[in-house]
């Protein structure tokens, strides 16, 4: 057990030796506490100042954009669309145009269909009442002969 009670003072005297060892830069003297803390607020300077030095290169590149080339792309993209939509709205009114010119059409047919119809039926009537008539006629005479009908 001596031996280890020894070893920890040993190893507590080199803990103490190791905080207190101080670091000489350029005739000024730190511990590593100090150099860590220094080295932590150099970094994060450097990195405020990068990130600066992006911001300063998107504000720039923003800066320089074209607006007016942008302006003029817009204006022609919705003179598109405006040429678009007229073409659409004509093309419609030629499809209701088109509709309507079928539909007139359509009753035009549907009437001469009707009107045809109307004569068949005459046309049948006729007949059958000219049939009815000869087979009257042809009776009659097939009844007698000699009656001169």
């Amino acid at each position: 057990m001596a031996d280890l009670g020894d070893k920890l003072d040993k190893l507590e005297e080199t803990k103490d030796a190791l905080a207190n060892k101080k670091i000489s830069v350029l005739g000024f003297s730190f511990s590593w506490t100090q150099l860590v803390v220094a080295a932590g607020v150099v970094s994060s300077a450097l990195g405020a100042l990068y990130a600066g030095f992006v911001t300063y290169q998107k504000v720039e590149e923003i800066a320089s954009l074209d607006l007016g080339a942008y302006a003029a792309q817009m204006e022609q993209t919705s003179n598109k669309i405006e040429t678009q939509e007229r073409l659409l709205e004509s093309i419609e009114q030629n499809l209701r145009d088109a509709k309507q010119l079928t539909y007139d059409i359509e009753k035009r047919v549907n009437d001469k269909i009707v009107r045809f119809e109307d004569k068949m039926d005459k046309f049948e009537a006729k007949v059958e009442a000219t049939k009815t008539e000869l087979e009257d006629k042809l009776q009659k005479a097939l009844d007698n002969p000699l009656s001169g009908n």
